[in-house]
C-alpha cells in the first residue's frame, strides 16, 4: 500500500447533493462581512501602572482601574470608543469585571495591556464562589461581559491578559492550578473567563490579542451577528478548558484571519437548550495547539449552515471534529470543510456521536457533512461514525488525504458511504457500513500545504505578564462525561507511550473491552468506592471464539497496576448460564508483576484468569508470571479463579453467586516443577443467601497448587473442601497440592477435608509469605511506583 492514502467518500443520498452543493455559498454567515475599523474615541485613558518582568507590585495589585474604565464606558456615546493607551513608562491597566455598553467600543492601543485582577472574589457570583474547586461550578463572573449590548466591540492592537498562570491573591495556586485540581479530583472548577458576549447582536472583536485566560477566552451566547477579525488568542496547551472562541446558540458568526492556540477547543460551535447555531463562517484562520475545529458537544439545539475554509491546524490534538452524545445531541447538518491543511495533529478527523457514554433521548444525528480538499501531512486515526443503523452518518469525503494512513487507522461504523477511486485503494470497514463504488469520481490531487503553515504571530511590543504554564501532566484522564482527555479507557491505553503511562479514570460506566499490551500501565480511580467506576462488557466463550478471548479486560504486558475499579462481564445478566459456551471472563492476565488493589472483579463462570506465558505442548516449560490481589472483591460461581500463574490474594472477599455446584478455584499447574500456584491469605469466603455446595477448588491440570492461609470460610463450603476435576474419569486429585493453615468459620472443617489436603504448620505456612512465594517480588513496591 502507498504511504499516502486518499479517502474519497461520497454520500449515497445523491438526490440531495445538488441542493447541498448549490446552496453552499449562501449558507454561510448571511451578512456581508468586511474588515472593521477603529471608531473615534470619546475619551482616552492613560495607563498608570507598569509590570516590570510581567508582575505588578503588591501595592499596584490593589490599585485597580475598574472604576475609571467603567465610568468612561457608561458615559461614552454610541459609535465611539473608550481608548486605553500607554503613557510615559506606564503601559498596564488593572481591572475587576467590566461591563460593555451598547454601541461602545473598548479600544486597547498598541503597546498596552489590560490585566485581569488576581483577586478571585472580584468575580464572585455569590460570596466566596469563585476561585475554588467544588461540586457545582459556575461560581464566577466573566472579566468582560457584553449582556444585551448590541453593536458593542473590543478592538485594538493591545492585549487583554486573563493572568491564568499567576497565583491568586491570598492563595498559593493559579486559576490553571484550580482547573487541573478539578480534573484530577473529578470536581468542578470556578474560574473566570475573559469575555462573554450574551444576547449582544453584531459584536465585533478586532485585532486584539487575548491571552492567558483562566477558562474560555470568548463565549458567544444567543447572539445574531458576531465578527472576530485578525484576533490572536494565546494560552499554553497545558492550561485546561481554555477554549478559544465558542459560539453557542448564535447565528451569523464569522471568525476570520485569526490565530488561535489554546489548551482546549480552538473553536467549538455549540447549540443547547437556548437554541440553534447556524450560518457560521470560519475562514482564513490558523490554529495551533488545542483541540482543533470542533462542533459540540452540546448540539441539542441543532447546528447547521457552517462553512470552514482556508484553515491550517498545526500541532493540535484534534483536527476536524464533531462530537456529541445521547445526553446532549441533536441534528448537525449542512456543514462543509474546504481547503484545510493539517500537520502534527493526533486525530485528524473525528466524527463521533459517542463523545461520552451518557444515556438519554437527545440523539446526535450528522448528515450532509462535506469534507473537500483536506490534507493532513502526518498520520493519525480517523473516526467516522453514526449513532446506530437508524441514525447513520451521511458525509461526503472529496479529495481528503491523510499521509501514511493505514486501513487499521480508519474506525468507521453506522454510515452509508460511496467510495470512488482512491490512492492506495483504501476502503473503510466497520459495523453497519454501506460501501458503494462511485464510478464517476476520480482521484484528486492532494491540497498543497507548502508555505501555508506560519509561526504564531506573537505581539512583540505588548507588555508581558508573569504566568507559569502548567507542567505537562503525563497522566491520561478518562471521563465518561467527556471532561477528560478521553471518554474511552481503550483510547487512553492506545494513546499511552510504548513504555507505559498512568491512566486516571473518573467515576462512570465504560462499556468496552480493554486490552493492555504495553508495560507499566497504571489504571486507577480517585474515588475509593470501586463500584462507582466500572469497565464492563458482555462477551462469552461462545461468542468470542473461546474462554480466553472473552475477557472484558485483558492484560498481556508486565507491571500492570489497577486500583479502585470494577472489571465486570455481564454476559450472564442477559443469557442463561449453560455448561458450554457461557464462560465469560472479567479479566485475563498473563502479564508479570500485575497488582490489583481495592478492585471488584465480577462474573460467574471463569471470572479471573491468571496464567503463565508461552506454555508449549508436551510439557514444555512455561514462563511464570506473578500477580497480587489486595483487598479485592471477586465474584463468580464455577472455576472463577483459574489459571497457572503464581498469584496471591491478600485480604480479599471471594464471593460465590448462585449455581447448582460451585468451585472457587481451578488451578492448572501442568507438571511437578512448574513454578505455579495460588495463595489466599487472610481472605473471606462468602456467598449469596441460599448458596451451598461450593468447593474450594478442583484441579484443571494434574499438579494444581492452592493454599489458603488464615481464611474465614462460610458455611457454603463443602466439608471435604476439594474435589476431583471429573470424578471417576480423571485422577488429578492424587497429584495436587491443596493446603490450608488456620482456616476459620463454619466452612473450616479441617477434620472432614479430603484426605489429599495438607494441613500446614506455622513453619510450613511461612514459605507462602507474599514476597517469598512471589520469588522476591514485593508488590508494595509496584504500588508505590
Amino acid at each position: 500500500m502507498s504511504t499516502r492514502s486518499l479517502i474519497n467518500l461520497i454520500s449515497p443520498f445523491t438526490l440531495g447533493l445538488c441542493v447541498i452543493f448549490a446552496g453552499r455559498l449562501s449558507a454561510q454567515d448571511t451578512r456581508k462581512v468586511t474588515e472593521p475599523h477603529f471608531p473615534k474615541p470619546c475619551v482616552t485613558l492613560d495607563a498608570q501602572l507598569s509590570a516590570p518582568g510581567g508582575a505588578l507590585s503588591d501595592d499596584d495589585e490593589r490599585n485597580l482601574d475598574t472604576e475609571r474604565i467603567q465610568s468612561a464606558i457608561n458615559h461614552c456615546k454610541k459609535g465611539h470608543a473608550v481608548k486605553l493607551r500607554a503613557a510615559g513608562g506606564h503601559n498596564v491597566f488593572l481591572a475587576a469585571p467590566l461591563y460593555l455598553k451598547s454601541g461602545v467600543t473598548l479600544l486597547i492601543d498598541a503597546n498596552t495591556a489590560l490585566f485581569a485582577s488576581r483577586n478571585p472574589h472580584d468575580y464572585d457570583v455569590i460570596p466566596r464562589s469563585c476561585g475554588v474547586v467544588d461540586e457545582h461550578g459556575h461560581g464566577c463572573k466573566p472579566f468582560i461581559l457584553a449582556d444585551h449590548a448590541p453593536n458593542a466591540a473590543i478592538m485594538g492592537d493591545g492585549v487583554i491578559d486573563g493572568r491564568g498562570g499567576a497565583k491568586l491573591l491570598g492563595q498559593d495556586v493559579s486559576w490553571w492550578d484550580l482547573a487541573h485540581t478539578a480534573k484530577v479530583t473529578d470536581k468542578s472548577q470556578n474560574c473566570t473567563r475573559i469575555l462573554i458576549v450574551r444576547e449582544s447582536d453584531n459584536f465585533i472583536l478586532y485585532r486584539t490579542t487575548l491571552r492567558n485566560s483562566p477558562n474560555f477566552h470568548v463565549s458567544v451566547e444567543k447572539s445574531n451577528g458576531f465578527t472576530a477579525w485578525g484576533v490572536k488568542i494565546d494560552t499554553p496547551r497545558t492550561a485546561r478548558n481554555t477554549d478559544g472562541i465558542d459560539p453557542s446558540s448564535s447565528t451569523n458568526v464569522s471568525i476570520l484571519y485569526s490565530y488561535i492556540r489554546a489548551g482546549d477547543d480552538d473553536v467549538a460551535i455549540k447549540a443547547g437548550k437556548s437554541g440553534p447555531s447556524s450560518h457560521i463562517t470560519i475562514a482564513h484562520d490558523h490554529f495551533y495547539s488545542g483541540h482543533g475545529m470542533s462542533i459540540g458537544s452540546e448540539t441539542s439545539g441543532g447546528v447547521s449552515a457552517v462553512r470552514v475554509s482556508d484553515l491550517t491546524i498545526d500541532g493540535a490534538d484534534n483536527g476536524i471534529r464533531i462530537k456529541s452524545d445521547r445526553s446532549r445531541g441533536g441534528l448537525v447538518e449542512d456543514v462543509s470543510y474546504d481547503n484545510v491543511c493539517m500537520r502534527n495533529v493526533r486525530n485528524p478527523i473525528v466524527l463521533t456521536p459517542l463523545y461520552t457514554t451518557f444515556s438519554g433521548d437527545l440523539l446526535p444525528v450528522y448528515r450532509n457533512i462535506i469534507l473537500k480538499n483536506v490534507h493532513s501531512l502526518t498520520t493519525g486515526p480517523l473516526t467516522i461514525a453514526g449513532l446506530d443503523d437508524k441514525h447513520k452518518l451521511e458525509a461526503t469525503f472529496d479529495n481528503v488525504v491523510v499521509d501514511g494512513l493505514q486501513p487499521t487507522d480508519v474506525r468507521a461504523s453506522h454510515a452509508a458511504i460511496t467510495v470512488g477511486p482512491m490512492l492506495g485503494n483504501l476502503v473503510p470497514s466497520g459495523d453497519d457500513l454501506t460501501v458503494m463504488q462511485d464510478p464517476s469520481s476520480r482521484p484528486g490531487t492532494p491540497v498543497a500545504c507548502d508555505g501555508r503553515f506560519v509561526d504564531f504571530p506573537v505581539n512583540p511590543t505588548a507588555p508581558v505578564s508573569a504566568n507559569v504554564a502548567p507542567t505537562p501532566d503525563n497522566t491520561l484522564y478518562v471521563a465518561a462525561d467527556g471532561t477528560g482527555d478521553f471518554y474511552s479507557v481503550q483510547r487512553a491505553v492506545d494513546a499511552a507511550p510504548a513504555d507505559g503511562a498512568t491512566i486516571l479514570i473518573s467515576p462512570g460506566v465504560y462499556r468496552e473491552v480493554v486490552s493492555i499490551t504495553k508495560p507499566n500501565i497504571r489504571m486507577r480511580s480517585n474515588d475509593p468506592d470501586a463500584l462507582k467506576t466500572e469497565i464492563i462488557f458482555g462477551k462469552s466463550a461462545g461468542t468470542s471464539g473461546g474462554t480466553l478471548h472473552s475477557a472484558t479486560v485483558e492484560v498481556r504486558a508486565d507491571n500492570f497496576f489497577a486500583e479502585n475499579l470494577t472489571f465486570a462481564n455481564d454476559w450472564n445478566a442477559t443469557h442463561r448460564q449453560l455448561p458450554a459456551g457461557s464462560q465469560a471472563l472479567a479479566v485475563f492476565v498473563i502479564g508479570d508483576k500485575a497488582v490489583f488493589k481495592n478492585m471488584r472483579l465480577l462474573g460467574n463462570q471463569d471470572t479471573v484468569y491468571v496464567g503463565s506465558r508461552n506454555c508449549g505442548p508436551d510439557g514444555q516449560p512455561c514462563i511464570p508470571t506473578r500477580q497480587y490481589f489486595s483487598h479485592c472483591y471477586i465474584a463468580g460461581n464455577v472455576d472463577f479463579i483459574f489459571g497457572d500463574s503464581k498469584a496471591v490474594f491478600d485480604h480479599c472477599e471471594i464471593h460465590n453467586t448462585p449455581h447448582s455446584e460451585g468451585f472457587v478455584t481451578a488451578q492448572s499447574k501442568h507438571y511437578p516443577d512448574e513454578d505455579s500456584g495460588f495463595v489466599f491469605s487472610h481472605c473471606k469466603l462468602t456467598a449469596d443467601p441460599g448458596v451451598t455446595g461450593v468447593w474450594l477448588g478442583r484441579p484443571w491440570r494434574p499438579y494444581a497448587k492452592v493454599i489458603f492461609l488464615s481464611t474465614e470460610m462460610g458455611d457454603h463450603i463443602v466439608p471435604a473442601g476439594w474435589r476431583e476435576w471429573h470424578p471417576g474419569e480423571t485422577h488429578s486429585i492424587e497429584t495436587v497440592y491443596y493446603a490450608e493453615f488456620n482456616s476459620t468459620g463454619a466452612g473450616a472443617r479441617s477434620g472432614e477435608r479430603d484426605p489429599h489436603t495438607k494441613l500446614l504448620t506455622a513453619a510450613e505456612a511461612a514459605q507462602y509469605d507474599t514476597k517469598t512465594f512471589l520469588n522476591g517480588w514485593d508488590p508494595e513496591e509496584n504500588d508505590a511506583r
